[in-house]
């Protein structure tokens, strides 16, 4: 069987090593998509993390962007499996399959339809996901035939990286599992479809926004939200040498649960007061507890430990208060 492996990131590299060398396959070409401009003035090209993968396993790659590009690889394949590709695959190249194409979707459809899944999941502190093998629908995206759908456990501190890695073996074992029992082939007695189980609901790409702290939120929602996010940013006020206030940006890494104990005097501390805690620890002062800080960033500065950043407050700021504010 002749397969066009459409993907971009980790995600569906991982997916994709459980069928690389599965034996209904007799040729396999990886697809992605075209190499971006990045880096400083945009002066650099880079590749997709799929397409590095696929060089570095000598597999056949190939591009597909345009709707000539699609043209050009009409007519070759059997079957289509699309994995984290960014892009609707038209249906001018699907109608030229032998059998419907595949998609393996990192939620349990159609709940968390959409490019962020996996985000919202974890923002919204659910305890069960899961992945879902469906039919390629020719015009929307998460609108197939469920074949396949299977549960996961969200574990406590579960992060964006250990989450995706569960799902994208789980989704590829169940795709192996489709290809070694012919579940995508609508003639075959295997095949079956599955009645949805869960309610829709859409999940939004992720806005810069929403990487920006709110201090009256709970600690466990912020230390949430860096492990699904990454660094998070917050504003300091700071004063000009007119006299004006200023706030300027901070981006704050490595944070985790804080050791710190609220005590009855700091429970009437503005939310986003910070303190030098112990082992060079910033403690900042949530909702109803303190989150922990291990790297700070200040605009315009490079990154400071704690200690240091605490140090030099007076010199970056004036004589302000020691806390971050939402804006």
């Amino acid at each position: 069987m002749k397969i066009a492996y459409f993907g971009t990131d980790f995600f569906s590299i991982s997916t994709l090593k459980h069928i690389v060398n599965h034996p209904s396959i007799s040729h396999l070409d990886i697809i992605t998509r075209l190499p971006k401009p990045s880096g400083r003035g945009l002066k650099s090209i880079k590749e997709s993390p799929l397409a590095t993968f696929a060089k570095s396993n000598d597999l056949n790659l190939l591009y597909a962007e345009s709707k000539q590009d699609f043209e050009k690889l009409k007519h070759q394949y059997d079957l289509a499996v699309a994995v984290s590709f960014g892009q609707l695959i038209p249906a001018l190249f699907l109608d030229t399959l032998k059998y419907p194409g595949l998609n393996v979707h990192p939620s349990l459809l159609p709940k968390y339809s959409g490019p962020a899944p996996l985000q919202r999941a974890l923002l919204n502190n659910d305890k069960i996901t899961g992945v879902t093998l469906q039919n390629l629908h020719p015009t929307h995206f998460d609108k197939g035939d469920i074949l396949l759908q299977e549960t996961h456990p969200i574990q406590q501190n579960e992060t964006l990286l250990s989450l995706s890695e569960s799902l994208a073996n789980k989704g590829g074992e169940m795709l192996s599992y489709c290809l070694s029992n012919g579940l995508f082939d609508p003639s075959s007695p295997n095949y079956k479809t599955l009645k949805p189980q869960y309610p829709y609901s859409y999940a939004a790409k992720i806005k810069p926004a929403e990487r920006e702290i709110s201090w009256s939120s709970p600690s466990d929602y912020v230390i949430r939200q860096f492990n699904t996010l990454g660094p998070l940013y917050t504003f300091k006020p700071a004063l000009k040498k007119d006299g004006s206030t200023v706030h300027k940006r901070i981006v704050l890494d490595n944070i985790v649960k804080s050791n710190r104990i609220l005590s009855v005097s700091d429970e009437i501390l503005p939310n986003g007061t910070f303190i030098l805690g112990d082992n060079d620890q910033l403690d900042i002062k949530c909702h109803d507890s303190f989150a922990s800080v291990g790297t700070i960033k200040t605009e315009g500065i490079g990154s400071e430990s704690p200690t240091k950043f605490v140090n030099s407050l007076s010199k970056k700021f004036g004589n302000t208060e020691n806390i971050f504010i939402s804006i």
